[in-house]
């Protein structure tokens, strides 16, 4: 009986024991992990290449665009990337109230360069929204790539 009691005594320990150091195990391959093509910034966003931008637009319905150009240039003859909302950097803070209802979802901004996106993803960051993705090169790199563009004409 008292054989049988600490054998039942060590797999539990061990069970434990084991349990604990696979669950760490696990949570240090996670964190080491990076997803491919996703680079995250010092100002709270994500950057990732207009490839990347094209996939994940075509593999999930949650993803929100917003094209921060102008909306001359939102109109104009390069297009917007389809289902684009135009928010422009001018005017991003008076349309805050009616982005909050994307503020969970994962939000995908460009403008006409990478540099003029990254200014408006880090200004929705700051805003509170918690999965901020800057499609880097803007436009411009998505038409360079032979992403189809439309015209809200």
């Amino acid at each position: 009986m008292k054989a049988e009691s600490r054998k039942q005594k060590a797999e539990m320990t061990i069970g434990k024991f084991g349990g604990a150091l696979l669950l760490s195990a696990f949570c240090f391959l996670l964190s080491a992990c990076r997803t491919v093509g996703v680079s995250k910034t010092s100002g709270g966003y994500a950057e990732i290449a207009p490839t990347i931008a094209a996939e994940m637009i075509l593999d999930s319905q949650q993803i929100v665009v917003i094209d921060i150009r102008p909306s001359s240039a939102y109109r104009g003859p390069e297009g917007h990337i389809p289902g684009a909302i135009s928010a422009p950097f001018e005017t991003i803070e008076m349309r805050l109230p009616e982005l909050l209802p994307y503020q969970n979802q994962t939000v995908l901004v460009y403008g006409e360069t990478g540099a003029d996106g990254a200014v408006g993803a880090q200004l929705l960051s700051v805003a509170g929204f918690r999965n901020v993705v800057h499609v880097n090169g803007g436009i411009k790199e998505w038409i360079e790539r032979g992403y189809r563009t439309v015209n809200a004409q």
